[in-house]
């Protein structure tokens, strides 16, 4: 059986493949994207589907491994890589497994160098009874060269927090920090946007990550690409965008999701998107 789809989405600027992205990413050249973003599964059993989303740690880790490896391959010397993962529970005793920590170890093995681990917290998931309830993730966050890689600061500048502040005559705004409030994206707000995937980015999010770590034109891609947010993101921002995911169930949902939330700023778009038949070698 081939493991690569039937079916592309594709444009000027967009390219999705559907299956394993391990393979789909070898067909990436070295060197030739800027910006990746992905938040894998975690291995608490989420119903993603095809993907069986509980499997041995051991195995688990091979796979974040083997896709990790690749993308430092990929990406440019100035490219940067945002993992994120959270603390989890597993075993049967549910202990608290800290997979930042572990993509951590995985990131630096690739040979990544570590430029920040920022804090994601949300309040908008469900209350423990035997531990405290979490409120946050973690994106770590990796460069090939600590001299060399692109920092937008202006471009996600926030307000200050106080109207009196000095700083506010002439200024910019202020750094962002590495602690982030975005809420997660409930299942009503799902809902509302014909969503079926159990975990969706908050695409504010990931427009700063875009803005801050590459600039127009550059490529961005996501190995795990779930309901689209990366791509559609990356659109939005007048880059080029990558995704790749192992599940073709999602397709029709990645498609409405560029129409609806990307064809306001690029309304040409899909007078280029076709999906074309490839062979299956």
């Amino acid at each position: 059986m081939s493991w690569r789809s039937k079916t592309v989405i594709k444009s000027d600027n967009l390219y999705v493949d559907f299956g394993d992205s391990r393979n789909l990413l070898k067909t990436i050249p070295d060197a030739s994207v800027k910006l990746v973003i992905t938040s894998p599964p975690y291995n608490i059993g989420k119903p993603y589907g095809k993907y069986k989303d509980k499997i041995p740690l051991n195995e688990w880790k091979e796979l974040i491994s083997d896709v990790t490896k690749e993308i430092y391959r990929i990406l440019t010397p100035d490219g940067s890589f945002f993992l994120n993962l959270s603390p989890v529970p597993f075993g049967e005793n549910k202990e608290i497994l800290p997979l930042p920590y572990v993509g951590y170890d995985i990131m630096k093995e690739a040979g990544f160098f570590i430029r920040n681990i920022i804090t994601w917290t949300f309040n908008n998931m469900q209350n423990c009874v035997q531990r405290l309830s979490g409120r946050y993730e973690n994106i770590v966050w990796g460069v090939k060269d600590l001299s060399n890689y692109i920092f937008n600061l202006d471009s996600v500048r926030i307000p200050y927090i106080t109207q009196n502040d000095k700083r506010l005559e002439g200024g910019t705004g202020r750094n962002p920090t590495d602690v982030w409030y975005f809420n997660r994206v409930n299942n009503m707000t799902k809902g509302k946007l014909g969503l079926s995937h159990p975990t969706v980015y908050p695409i504010e999010m990931i427009e700063r990550i875009i803005k801050m770590s590459s600039n127009a034109g550059d490529t961005v891609l996501d190995p795990f690409l779930g309901s689209g947010t990366t791509v559609v993101a990356a659109i939005k921002l007048g880059r080029k965008g990558i995704g790749f995911e192992l599940d073709q169930t999602y397709e029709s949902e990645i498609l409405k999701r560029i129409k609806n939330e990307a064809s306001s700023i690029q309304s040409s778009l899909f007078d280029f998107i076709d999906k074309s038949k490839k062979d299956g070698d």
